[in-house]
């Protein structure tokens, strides 16, 4: 397959599979420092501030979908966009795990801004673990457009 042009090669699908992996612990250690309750600010013990560390982590991995999705949209045109597509998707996937057990293990190794061991769910973490979902949703709804809407067969290059 590989001599006709339709696989990319191994390179390039383990580069479209590893970068969300590398973007999702980057992400995690960006989403423990910046969300309330995590190390720089907030406190982890006050419940109002739950919502916002959650809302930080999905817009955290809603950028790092649109930035997947437009190098998808860049490369849409070269051969071997399936094997790219489906290393996306489930490298987002992983990204957006890796992610959150980055932040959330980064809180219980380095600790966060004052958390109280007496208030149940006070320690740093994710509560709205359907939030996990959307970096890869993004992408795969993404994918899903390109494949069925802006469909052309690939030039060759």
């Amino acid at each position: 397959m590989h001599e006709s042009g339709l696989w990319p090669g191994w390179p390039v699908v383990l580069r479209w599979l590893l970068a969300p992996l590398v973007a999702g612990v980057l992400l995690g250690v960006v989403w423990w420092l910046a969300a309330p309750g995590g190390r720089l600010y907030g406190d982890g013990s006050n419940y109002q501030e739950w919502l916002p560390r959650d809302l930080v982590f999905t817009g955290l991995a809603a950028v790092a979908a649109v930035v997947v999705v437009i190098f998808l949209v860049r490369a849409h045109v070269r051969f071997g966009f399936a094997a790219r597509y489906l290393a996306a998707f489930v490298g987002s996937g992983i990204g957006s795990l890796l992610m959150w057990l980055t932040g959330t293990g980064l809180g219980q190794t380095a600790g966060s801004s004052r958390t109280d061991p007496s208030v149940p769910g006070s320690a740093f973490g994710l509560y709205t673990l359907s939030a996990l979902a959307l970096w890869p949703a993004i992408v795969a709804i993404v994918i899903l457009a390109l494949v069925t809407v802006l469909w052309s067969p690939p030039t060759r290059r």
